[in-house]
Protein backbone atom coordinates (compact mmCIF):
# COMPACT_ATOMS: atom_id res chain seq x y z
CA UNK A 1 0.00 0.00 0.00
CA UNK A 2 1.52 3.42 -0.64
CA UNK A 3 1.58 5.74 1.36
CA UNK A 4 -0.73 9.16 1.25
CA UNK A 5 1.01 12.21 -0.71
CA UNK A 6 1.71 14.88 1.10
CA UNK A 7 -0.73 17.71 0.37
CA UNK A 8 2.66 19.93 0.17
CA UNK A 9 3.10 17.94 -3.15
CA UNK A 10 -0.63 19.11 -4.74
CA UNK A 11 -0.69 21.33 -7.50
CA UNK A 12 -1.50 24.84 -5.81
CA UNK A 13 -0.69 28.43 -6.71
CA UNK A 14 1.27 30.19 -3.88
CA UNK A 15 -0.62 33.21 -2.73
CA UNK A 16 1.55 36.34 -3.76
CA UNK A 17 3.84 34.65 -6.30
CA UNK A 18 3.37 36.01 -9.93
CA UNK A 19 3.90 34.67 -13.12
CA UNK A 20 7.19 36.66 -14.89
CA UNK A 21 9.25 37.95 -11.51
CA UNK A 22 11.78 36.12 -9.70
CA UNK A 23 12.51 35.89 -6.32
CA UNK A 24 16.31 36.33 -4.86
CA UNK A 25 18.53 36.03 -2.17
CA UNK A 26 21.98 37.23 -1.72
CA UNK A 27 23.92 34.21 0.21
CA UNK A 28 24.72 34.61 4.27
CA UNK A 29 28.39 34.30 3.75
CA UNK A 30 29.31 35.87 0.70
CA UNK A 31 26.25 38.08 -0.85
CA UNK A 32 26.86 41.41 1.24
CA UNK A 33 28.48 42.47 -2.08
CA UNK A 34 25.59 41.03 -4.30
CA UNK A 35 28.35 38.77 -5.92
CA UNK A 36 26.64 35.53 -4.99
CA UNK A 37 22.76 34.63 -4.94
CA UNK A 38 20.28 32.09 -5.04
CA UNK A 39 16.99 32.71 -7.97
CA UNK A 40 14.11 30.89 -8.59
CA UNK A 41 12.47 32.31 -11.55
CA UNK A 42 8.47 31.69 -12.46
CA UNK A 43 8.44 32.70 -16.25
CA UNK A 44 4.78 33.62 -17.68
CA UNK A 45 4.33 30.21 -18.96
CA UNK A 46 4.55 28.72 -15.24
CA UNK A 47 7.75 27.00 -15.76
CA UNK A 48 9.67 27.19 -12.38
CA UNK A 49 13.76 28.02 -12.91
CA UNK A 50 16.09 27.61 -10.58
CA UNK A 51 19.63 29.18 -10.87
CA UNK A 52 22.21 30.31 -8.25
CA UNK A 53 25.57 32.19 -9.14
CA UNK A 54 29.05 33.34 -7.72
CA UNK A 55 31.16 35.87 -9.31
CA UNK A 56 33.53 34.43 -10.86
CA UNK A 57 35.83 37.11 -11.92
CA UNK A 58 35.67 40.97 -11.74
CA UNK A 59 34.00 43.00 -14.19
CA UNK A 60 36.36 43.97 -17.09
CA UNK A 61 36.03 47.34 -19.27
CA UNK A 62 36.20 47.41 -23.10
CA UNK A 63 38.26 49.38 -25.45
CA UNK A 64 35.99 52.40 -24.65
CA UNK A 65 35.97 52.11 -21.12
CA UNK A 66 32.54 50.57 -20.50
CA UNK A 67 31.93 48.13 -17.52
CA UNK A 68 31.19 44.74 -19.08
CA UNK A 69 28.92 41.88 -17.62
CA UNK A 70 31.28 39.33 -15.58
CA UNK A 71 30.87 35.55 -16.37
CA UNK A 72 28.43 35.38 -13.57
CA UNK A 73 25.83 37.35 -15.59
CA UNK A 74 24.60 34.52 -17.83
CA UNK A 75 23.93 32.04 -15.20
CA UNK A 76 22.83 28.80 -16.18
CA UNK A 77 19.43 27.50 -15.53
CA UNK A 78 17.50 24.69 -14.37
CA UNK A 79 13.75 24.67 -15.51
CA UNK A 80 10.71 22.53 -14.26
CA UNK A 81 8.03 22.71 -17.02
CA UNK A 82 4.53 22.31 -16.15
CA UNK A 83 2.64 19.44 -17.09
CA UNK A 84 1.21 21.24 -19.89
CA UNK A 85 4.78 21.78 -21.40
CA UNK A 86 6.01 18.49 -20.97
CA UNK A 87 7.23 18.40 -17.48
CA UNK A 88 8.20 15.51 -15.53
CA UNK A 89 8.92 16.59 -12.06
CA UNK A 90 5.41 18.27 -10.61
CA UNK A 91 6.54 17.51 -7.30
CA UNK A 92 9.73 19.44 -7.68
CA UNK A 93 8.27 21.99 -9.45
CA UNK A 94 5.33 22.67 -6.82
CA UNK A 95 8.27 22.97 -4.23
CA UNK A 96 10.13 25.63 -6.00
CA UNK A 97 7.11 27.58 -6.06
CA UNK A 98 7.24 27.11 -2.34
CA UNK A 99 10.61 28.52 -2.40
CA UNK A 100 10.32 31.30 -4.51
CA UNK A 101 6.98 32.20 -1.93
CA UNK A 102 9.39 31.38 1.33
CA UNK A 103 11.85 34.03 -0.60
CA UNK A 104 9.53 36.31 -1.08
CA UNK A 105 8.29 36.28 2.26
CA UNK A 106 12.25 35.99 4.01
CA UNK A 107 12.86 39.65 1.90
CA UNK A 108 10.10 41.43 2.51
CA UNK A 109 10.35 40.61 6.71
CA UNK A 110 13.95 41.69 6.30
CA UNK A 111 13.31 44.45 4.79
CA UNK A 112 10.33 45.17 7.89
CA UNK A 113 13.09 44.15 10.27
CA UNK A 114 16.35 46.10 8.86
CA UNK A 115 14.99 47.92 6.29
CA UNK A 116 16.93 46.85 3.62
CA UNK A 117 15.86 45.72 0.02
CA UNK A 118 15.53 42.75 -1.25
CA UNK A 119 17.94 41.32 -3.30
CA UNK A 120 15.83 42.09 -6.45
CA UNK A 121 15.24 45.60 -5.73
Amino acid sequence: MMAREPEVFRSKWPEGIKEGEHYEFLCDDKGADGKCWFRVFVANDGDVHLCASEQMEPRTKDVNGSELDAIYSYFPSIRCRTGAGGGRHRRTRQALLWLADAIRRDNEELAKLYGQKSATE
